[in-house]
C-alpha cells in the first residue's frame, strides 16, 4: 500500500511528464532504479538526454523545494545516470542535462516550475 507521500510523488511525476511532453520531450523511462538511486524521469528532446528530479508538495515546504535536491542527491542522480547509460548504450555520447521540476499541488491547476540545468557534474 502506498503512503500519502508516495501518492503525492506519483501525482507530481505524472504532471511533470505531461509538462515535458507538452514541451516536446519524449519520455524514455520513469522511476529507473540503479543501485540505491531512482531517477524520476528520463526524457529526450532532439539530441539532448534530460534527467529530471521531481519535487512535489501540497503545503509550502520550509524553504524553496528546489533546494531539497542537495549535493548528495545530485551525486546520486549523476551516478544513477551512469547506470542508465550502462543499460542503454544507444544514448552514450548524447549531451546530458540535469533538471529539477517543482510541482506545487496546493493550487489548482498545479503550478509547475521547470529548472533546466539545475545542477551538473562538477568533477571531471
Amino acid at each position: 500500500m502506498k503512503t500519502s507521500n508516495q501518492k503525492l510523488g506519483n501525482k507530481g511525476e505524472a504532471l511533470a511528464v505531461a509538462h515535458l511532453q507538452k514541451n516536446g520531450y519524449v519520455i524514455l523511462d520513469r522511476n529507473f532504479r540503479s543501485g540505491r538511486c531512482e531517477l524520476d524521469i528520463i526524457a529526450r528532446k532532439e539530441s539532448l538526454l534530460t534527467v529530471c528530479e521531481v519535487k512535489s508538495f501540497f503545503a509550502d515546504p520550509l524553504g524553496a523545494a528546489e533546494f531539497r535536491v542537495h549535493k548528495a542527491k545530485q551525486k546520486q542522480v549523476i551516478q544513477g545516470t551512469y547506470g542508465y547509460l550502462g543499460e542503454h548504450p544507444e544514448y552514450e555520447g548524447m549531451d546530458i542535462r540535469f533538471d529539477v521540476i517543482i510541482v506545487d499541488l496546493s493550487t489548482y491547476p498545479a503550478q509547475i516550475t521547470h529548472h533546466e540545468a539545475a545542477f551538473w557534474q562538477e568533477e571531471y
